[in-house]
């Protein structure tokens, strides 16, 4: 099996499960239709079951319904596939509240396939039209059907520094560079993503100058992305976490990793506060 998904899934029967609807109905278009579904709560895994059978995918249902962060549940559903999918070549992490077009995955996996990279993320456009990495804005559809041709319309042959969701990642890599470590990342989220990127950064050595790239030859929407930026109580423990993990030279090298002024400024910041 060359990709397979994984999707970590929590919402309530009213406001959420049309995203849901959504982002499920379009994955169906996918080239890859296996999906490791992480049940974070809301719903029983029979619930859920019942519910994600009614979409042309192969959804593969773990969890036992509790939010147990984002750390804890990405690294089960990788461990799931290393387990018991071990031929999987690459995966993809995803959000419920994404719309994704036909066959959005061939570009990413061609680009990995011919690049000694470990992880490749997709261009995003987010719920005000923004494209992050690019400096563009774009006019948003009126009605979800309208979506995979509005996505195929906003590829181009750009990439660029940066990271963010969906991703796909070279599963064995990700194996041996650990992928999420829930023993220091012990709130429900934040900071995940940085130490993954630092664990690939170590991997490949600082001589390599490796950072992640953005590939927009796929443009998938994200309704909501960076969303740390508006997480407030779970920041202060996988923040620490993080330092715990990596030291203030992993701040340091999450400083350069980042392409966003943001990113650079706030981990610049911290590396200078901690060694005051």
């Amino acid at each position: 099996m060359s990709l397979v998904h994984t999707l970590l899934f929590m919402f309530t029967q009213g406001e959420d499960m049309p995203l849901a609807v959504n982002c499920l109905k379009s994955l169906e278009n996918s080239t890859y239709k296996t999906v490791i579904v992480y049940n974070q709560g809301n719903m029983s895994n029979d619930e859920l079951k019942g519910f994600a059978a009614s979409f042309d995918l192969d959804c593969h249902i773990i969890g036992d319904g509790v939010n147990a962060g984002t750390a804890v549940g990405r690294q089960r559903c990788f461990e799931y596939i290393w387990k018991n999918m071990p031929d999987t070549l690459y995966i993809s992490e995803l959000h419920l509240d994404m719309v994704f077009p036909p066959r959005w995955e061939d570009a990413l996996v061609k680009y990995l396939e011919s690049n000694d990279e470990p992880l490749i993320s997709c261009g995003i456009v987010d719920k005000t039209g923004v494209m992050p990495f690019l400096n563009r804005k774009a006019a948003l559809p009126d009605t979800p059907t309208q979506y995979a041709d509005f996505l195929c319309r906003l590829r181009t042959d750009n990439i660029v520094h940066g990271f963010t969701n969906p991703c796909v990642h070279v599963s064995e890599i990700l194996k041996e560079a650990g992928g999420y470590n829930a023993d220091f990342l012990r709130g429900r989220q934040c900071f995940e993503d940085d130490s993954m990127l630092l664990g690939y950064y170590y991997y490949y050595g600082t001589k390599r100058k490796w950072y992640p790239k953005v590939n927009f030859n796929s443009v998938v929407y994200h309704a909501v992305a960076g969303q740390r930026m508006a997480v407030q109580g779970e920041v202060t423990v996988n923040y620490n976490g993080l330092v715990r993990q990596y030291g203030l030279m992993g701040l340091k090298a999450l400083s350069t990793l980042h392409s966003s002024a943001w990113h650079k400024r706030f981990f610049s910041d911290c590396y200078n506060e901690g060694i005051k």
